[in-house]
């Protein structure tokens, strides 16, 4: 099932290999996002990729819910709300005025009123709409990832997901963070192209670079800090840490100067990037009477 997503995960999924062929040789396939089929089926398992963002993607999750055995969140969107979810910074109207009427490109812009899904004043989790079996963040998710999944489907079983931060699968380097210290490692925080050269086996924060590490679920074996970029966040934040943002700060608080994140361009695009539907941040409201 495809909700509002990028598609990355079904690309992912496809990139399973022969984890594919095993599946369609042992179970059938009812339903796909490039079918004709029209009807939502009955399902020993059904994968769910993308966030809840109209009022046709919930009709459609209620049906999952009803037919299925086993519902799956495939994906950062599913499982958190993903980067579609920071339209929740903005009241609807505000952001379909954005889309339609004020982009560079648009001329003589219409707002839809009828023959499209109406776009609920939020969006939302899967998990915030139905009850989930089984939620498998990432974005997209590792394709070992899926094949795992898939591979205990149909075994009977779901496997186990791990619960640690990024920094527990991360090889890089991590010296001063490890002593008692008085002042901060860093006295500022920098984007990784502020700096001459960036050592590739040492703990980005030691550097000073801002990483998402400590406040992400493991996961996905640590690809961005294994080719030289920070962590951004993308496997969502740890079971034990829901408020991913909030969570960064409480982190980094005895390595960087949390204050000097206040003069980033965009403070709740980098700590809330992929989860912040499921965060605790208030949402606007649409505007009625000449309040807000």
């Amino acid at each position: 099932m495809w909700l509002q997503g990028c598609s990355g995960c079904h690309i992912s999924l496809l990139d399973t290999g022969d984890a594919i062929a095993e599946v369609a040789n042992a179970a059938n396939v009812v339903y796909t996002p490039i079918s004709d089929e029209r009807k939502v089926p009955k399902a020993d398992i059904v994968l769910v990729e993308g966030a809840v963002a109209n009022e046709e993607n919930e009709e459609l999750l209620t049906l999952v819910r009803k037919n299925a055995d086993t519902v799956v969140a495939l994906g950062t969107c599913a499982c958190h709300g993903g980067i579609g979810g920071l339209r929740n910074l903005h009241r609807l109207d505000q952001v379909m005025t954005r889309a339609f009427l004020e982009t560079p490109s648009t001329a003589d812009g219409v707002v839809p009123d009828e023959g499209v899904p109406q776009l609920n004043d939020s969006v939302r989790s899967v998990r915030e709409v139905i009850d989930v079996d089984f939620a498998l963040p990432g974005c997209p998710p590792p394709a070992d990832s899926i094949a795992r999944l898939l591979a205990g489907a149909l075994e009977g079983s779901l496997p186990e997901l791990p619960t640690h931060n990024l920094c527990e699968e991360c090889s890089r380097l991590r010296q001063d963070m490890l002593l008692p210290q008085r002042g901060f490692i860093c006295d500022e925080v920098r984007a990784v192209f502020e700096l001459d050269e960036v050592d590739p086996e040492l703990c980005f924060l030691e550097q000073g670079v801002l990483c998402m590490g400590p406040t992400t679920q493991e996961g996905c074996g640590a690809k961005c800090p294994t080719g030289n970029m920070p962590c951004r966040g993308c496997m969502g934040p740890t079971p034990k840490a829901r408020e991913q943002g909030c969570k960064l700060i409480d982190s980094i608080a005895s390595i960087l100067p949390a204050g000097a994140i206040m003069y980033l361009e965009d403070v709740v695009g980098t700590g809330y990037r992929f989860s912040l539907p499921v965060s605790i941040c208030p949402k606007p409201t649409e505007k009625k009477e000449g309040k807000r």
